[in-house]
C-alpha cells in the first residue's frame, strides 16, 4: 500500500533534507519527495506573485502526487503548513487513492532554524521565501499551535537526533499506518 506523508516544520528545519534522504533509502520502491517551494521557483514571477504562485504550484503537486499514489508508490511532502486546509487536502488525497496518511512534524531549535534561515537567504537567490518581518522563534510558537489541534501527529527529530534516528522514526510512523489500513 502507497503511503503520502506529509513533513511540517518551521522553515529551515530539516524538512526538505530529511525527504530527500527518505526518498533516498527507499529508493527501490521509486518514492519522490514533492517540494513544492522548489515547484513554486521555476514559475515565472513567482517572487511576485508568491500566493498566485503559491497556488498554481500546489495544484501542479497535487496532481503529480495523485498520479505517483495511483501507481501504488510513496510520497512525502516537505512543507511548512500551519492552518489544516492543505494537511486536510493531502489526507483526502491520500484517502482518494487508497494511500496511507502519516502527519510528522520535525523539530529543531528556533536559533538552530534562525541561522540555518539566514545562511540560506545569504548564500543568494533560492526557492524559499522569506518570514515575512516575522522572528523565527514567533513562527515556531505559531506552528506549534496550529500542531496542538492535530490529532494523528507524528512528532519526530529533537534536540541531538541524527538524520538516521528522525528517518528510522518517520520509518516507524509509516509502518503503524500501514498496519492501521
Amino acid at each position: 500500500m502507497a503511503v503520502l506523508v506529509h513533513l511540517n516544520g518551521i522553515p529551515a528545519s530539516g524538512k526538505s533534507t530529511v525527504a530527500r534522504a527518505w526518498v533516498e533509502r527507499h529508493a527501490a520502491s521509486l518514492p519522490v519527495a514533492f517540494d513544492i517551494d522548489v515547484l513554486r521557483a521555476m514559475i515565472g514571477g513567482w517572487r511576485d506573485a508568491l500566493r498566485p504562485a503559491g497556488i498554481a504550484a500546489r495544484e501542479m503537486a497535487m496532481a503529480a502526487m495523485r498520479a505517483h499514489l495511483s501507481s501504488g508508490r510513496d510520497v512525502i511532502v516537505p512543507q511548512y503548513a500551519r492552518s489544516a486546509a492543505f494537511v486536510d487536502e493531502l489526507a483526502a488525497l491520500a484517502s482518494d487513492e487508497g494511500a496511507a496518511f502519516v502527519e510528522c512534524a520535525l523539530h529543531v531549535d528556533p536559533a538552530e532554524a534562525d541561522r540555518r534561515f539566514t545562511a540560506r537567504a545569504a548564500s543568494g537567490p533560492g526557492v524559499h521565501g522569506d518570514l515575512g518581518g516575522d522572528l523565527m522563534v514567533d513562527v515556531a510558537v505559531g506552528l506549534e499551535a496550529f500542531l496542538t489541534t492535530r490529532r494523528h501527529l507524528t512528532r519526530v527529530g529533537g534536540p541531538g537526533q541524527g538524520i538516521g534516528a528522525v528517518l528510522d522514526q518517520v520509518d516507524t510512523a509509516v509502518a503503524a499506518a500501514r498496519q492501521q489500513r
